[in-house]
């Protein structure tokens, strides 16, 4: 399947080669969540935000939904502040 991942900030460089504006279509295997998809990409453990189609994904739940073809997953860099 395809699904469609978007970054925002330095996070864009854990994509594909040839992904353009932090945003790239991925082939990815049925049954696939999106930890396992973080996981492929490289990305470090983290608190990041997460968001499936526009609806935010707890991180307890990243392990447990599964992805559809044509799915929007966003992946947001942890906030930091003072």
């Amino acid at each position: 399947m395809r699904i469609l991942v978007r970054t925002a900030g330095l996070l864009g460089r854990r994509l594909p080669p040839g992904s353009e504006k932090n945003r790239a279509w991925i082939e990815a295997p049925d049954g696939s969540t999106p930890k396992s998809v973080m996981d492929r990409l490289g990305f470090p453990e983290g608190g990041y935000l997460v968001t499936l189609n526009g609806k935010a994904v707890p991180t307890a739940r990243r392990t447990e939904v599964e992805l559809a073809d044509g799915d929007d997953l966003a992946l947001m860099p942890p906030l930091k502040g003072g």
